[in-house]
C-alpha cells in the first residue's frame, strides 16, 4: 500500500496544541482515501494542554508528641568531667601556645593546601522561595501499575546530602582535617588534579536556604552528616571540642524544626579524621564514642533517626587496613547503639547503613555464576548482616578465606546482636556476577588472583546473556534497572529477616555528561524521573507481592555535589551554579515528579 504525505495547515490532527513552527504538520494517509474523507465542518480550536501547577510546602513547624531523649540540659551530666569547650581559627602564623593551642590546630592543616577559597563566610538568612520557581513541569503521559498501591502514612521519605559533599568552608569555624580531605590537596601532587570541597556547594553558609527550598517542595525528611572533624578538630578522644561546630548542627537542626522538616543524622559519612584508627579496636572505640555522645547528648531530644556509620561495608575501607577492622567498627557500632538506649534512654531509632549492588548471576542455571554471586553477598553484606541481625557467625565462605579476619567470639556476637533497629542501604543498582574464568577454586586459593578475594566477575558494561543492556546506563555506574530492585530487596529481607523493615537511606541517578548541558537541559532531568519512578514502582510491588517490609526511601541526592573528587557526576535534585559567586540552586523536573510520587502513594 502506498502512501503518500499531505502538508496540512495546522496540527489539529494530533491535538497536541502546539505551533506549526514547533511541529512540521505532517499527515501519512492512504492514496487511495480521498481529502474530502479526513475534512471537517468544525473550526480547530487550540485548548490548554498544561495548567500551572505548584509545589505545596510542608507544614510547619514539626511537632513531636514527646522528645526521644533528655534536653542537653538533662543529658550534659552523662559526659565526661574536665572536657575542653573552645573556638579555633586557622592563622598559619600562629605562635605556640600549647598542646592544643590555636598553633596546634593550625599545625593539623600544614599539610593541606587547595585550589579554592569560600566567597563568603557568614550565614545566609534564608529568603522565600519565589512561587514562580515552585511550578511543576509538564506532566508526563504515564500510567503505572501500582496505582492503587499506597505507601503508609509514616512511610519515612525526603532527600539526602553528607558534610563532606556539600558543606565547603572545610577550613572555617574550627574543622579540623577530615578523612576525605586529602582529595585535591594540592600538596599531595597524584591528588592535586582532583576537585576539592574546600567550597563544594557552600551549604555551610546556605544551610538555612536550603532547608527553606526542601521545605517549599513539601519534603518532610532531611537525611544530613555531621563532620567529626568539625565537632572535635584533632579527632581523639579527650581532645577540645569545637564550640562553633556543636552551634552550626545544633541550628541546622532547630532549622529543619522550624521549616517542619524532621532531620535524620548520620553520624559519620566516610570522613572520620585521619588521627583515628579503626585497626585498634580500643583507640577507635574511644575516639568514636567520645565524639559520639557529644553529638547525640545535645541533639537526641530532636532527631527521631540515628545512622552510626555510611556504607561501612565499602565506602568506609578507605580508612582501614585489614578485614579485622569490620570486628572492631560492628563492637563500636554496637557500644554506641547501647549507650543511645541504655544510657542515655533515647527512643529514636538507630541503625548502621550498607553499600549493595546486588550481584545477580549472569547466568541463574550456571551453578558456579550462583555461587559466585552469593559469595559476593556474602563478603559484601553477610559480615555486617550476620551478627547484627541474625546473631550469627560471620560467613564461613569470608571466614575460609585468607583475609585476616578472625571468628566472632560468643561473647562479642551476644554484644553485637540487635544493636540495630532497621536495615538501611543503599541500592543503587544491581550487577551481574560469574564465576573466575579459571575456576571459583582457583581463585579462592591464591590471594595475588586478580578477583580476590570475592572471586566473583562483576560485570561493568551490564550486558545480559541474550545480549541486551541490563538498563539505561548514567555518567558513571548507575543504570535505570527496575527489574532488579524487587531482587535486591527480597534477597535482603528473605536473608537477614530485619524485623525493623528496610530503609532505603539512598537511590538516585546521574545522566550522562549532564554536566556538559545547558541549565534548561539540566533542569528537563527525564532520565533521573525515570529512574525514580521505576525504581519506587518495583518498591511497592516488592511490598504489595512480596510481602517486603520497606519503612523508607531518602532520594541522593537534593542538590548536585562533589561525589568523591568530581562534579560531573550529578546525582542532584537541583543544580548548583559554582560560577556566580552565589551559588543559586535552581530545581529539576525531577524533584517535582518524585514529590508527586509519593504524594499520590501515600496511604
Amino acid at each position: 500500500m502506498r502512501l503518500e504525505v499531505l502538508t496540512i495547515s495546522a496540527v489539529a490532527v494530533f491535538g497536541l496544541g502546539t505551533s506549526v513552527a514547533a511541529h512540521p504538520g505532517l499527515m501519512l494517509r492512504n492514496r487511495s482515501t480521498s481529502t474530502s474523507s479526513v475534512a471537517s465542518d468544525t473550526a480547530f480550536s487550540y485548548t490548554q494542554v498544561t495548567s500551572d501547577r505548584y509545589a505545596t510546602p510542608i507544614a510547619s513547624p514539626v511537632k513531636y508528641q514527646s522528645a526521644f531523649a533528655p534536653p542537653y540540659a538533662k543529658a550534659k551530666t552523662l559526659l565526661p568531667s574536665g572536657i575542653t569547650y573552645t573556638t579555633y581559627s586557622l592563622n598559619p602564623s600562629a605562635t605556640s601556645d600549647g598542646r592544643y593551642g590555636q598553633s596546634a590546630y593550625a599545625a593539623l592543616w600544614a599539610g593541606y593546601s587547595y585550589l579554592h577559597t569560600v566567597p563568603f563566610t557568614t550565614t545566609a538568612l534564608p529568603t522565600p522561595v519565589a512561587t514562580s520557581e515552585l511550578v511543576f513541569p509538564p506532566a508526563l503521559p504515564f500510567e503505572t501499575s501500582s496505582a492503587s498501591m499506597k505507601f503508609d502514612k509514616d512511610f519515612v521519605w525526603g532527600v539526602a546530602g553528607s558534610a563532606w559533599q556539600i558543606e565547603g568552608a572545610l577550613q572555617q569555624e574550627g574543622r579540623g582535617p577530615g578523612g576525605l580531605d586529602i582529595f585535591g590537596n594540592q600538596k599531595i601532587p597524584a591528588l592535586a588534579g582532583q576537585n576539592d570541597s574546600a567550597v563544594t556547594d557552600m551549604n555551610y553558609y546556605l544551610y538555612k536556604q536550603d532547608i527553606a527550598r526542601l521545605a517549599a517542595m513539601g519534603v518532610p525528611y532531611y537525611s544530613f552528616s555531621i563532620s567529626w572533624s568539625r565537632i572535635v578538630p584533632f579527632g581523639n578522644a579527650n581532645t577540645p571540642i569545637n564550640q562553633q561546630g556543636l552551634d552550626h548542627y545544633d541550628d541546622v537542626i532547630n532549622t529543619c524544626l522550624q521549616y517542619g522538616i524532621k532531620p535524620i543524622v548520620t553520624l559519620v559519612h566516610a570522613d572520620t579524621p585521619p588521627s583515628v584508627d579503626y585497626d585498634n579496636a580500643t583507640s577507635s572505640t574511644a575516639d568514636y564514642l567520645y565524639y559520639a555522645k557529644q553529638v547525640m547528648t545535645r541533639y537526641a531530644d530532636r532527631v527521631p533517626y540515628w545512622v552510626t556509620f555510611n556504607e561501612i561495608n565499602t565506602g568506609i575501607n578507605l580508612q582501614y587496613d585489614t578485614y579485622q577492622a569490620n570486628t572492631n567498627l560492628l563492637l563500636v557500632h554496637s557500644a554506641i547503639y547501647r549507650w543511645y538506649k541504655q544510657t542515655l534512654k533515647g527512643t529514636g531509632k538507630v541503625t548502621v547503613k550498607f553499600a549493595n549492588n546486588l550481584a545477580v548471576p549472569r547466568d541463574p542455571a550456571n551453578k558456579d555464576d550462583v555461587a559466585a554471586a552469593l559469595r559476593y553477598q556474602d563478603f559484601i553484606l553477610g559480615v555486617w548482616g550476620n551478627p547484627l541481625f541474625l546473631g550469627k557467625q560471620y560467613p564461613s565462605s569470608v571466614l575460609n578465606t585468607a583475609v585476616n579476619l578472625t571468628a566472632l567470639t560468643p561473647q562479642q556476637i551476644d554484644s553485637i546482636k540487635g544493636s540495630v533497629d532497621f536495615w538501611a542501604f543503599d541500592p543503587y543498582v544491581s550487577q551481574l556476577a560469574s564465576a573466575p574464568d579459571d575456576g571459583l577454586a582457583s581463585c579462592i586459593n591464591n590471594s595475588s588472583h586478580t578477583l580476590f578475594p570475592y572471586c566473583a566477575n562483576l560485570t561493568q558494561n551490564g550486558i545480559q546473556q541474550n545480549g541486551w543492556q541490563f538498563g539505561q546506563k548514567s555518567n558513571d555506574y548507575a543504570y535505570i534497572a527496575p527489574q532488579y530492585v524487587r531482587q535486591q530487596l527480597g534477597y535482603v529481607w528473605k536473608t537477614f529477616q530485619p524485623a525493623g523493615g528496610i530503609m532505603i537511606t539512598e537511590f538516585g541517578f546521574n545522566p550522562f555528561k549532564d554536566a556538559e548541558k545547558t541549565l534548561p537541559e539540566q533542569r528537563y532531568d527525564l532520565e533521573r524521573t525515570l529512574y525514580f519512578q521505576a525504581f519506587l514502582t518495583e518498591t511497592l510491588k516488592a511490598m504489595y507481592l512480596d510481602g517486603v517490609k520497606v519503612i523508607g526511601a531518602l532520594a541522593w541526592s537534593f542538590v548536585d555535589n562533589n561525589e568523591f573528587r568530581s562534579y560531573e557526576n550529578q546525582y542532584g535534585l537541583q543544580t548548583v551554579n559554582r560560577t556566580s559567586g552565589k551559588f543559586e540552586r535552581h530545581y529539576k523536573r525531577s524533584f517535582f515528579d518524585l514529590v508527586d510520587f509519593f504524594h499520590n502513594h501515600i496511604a
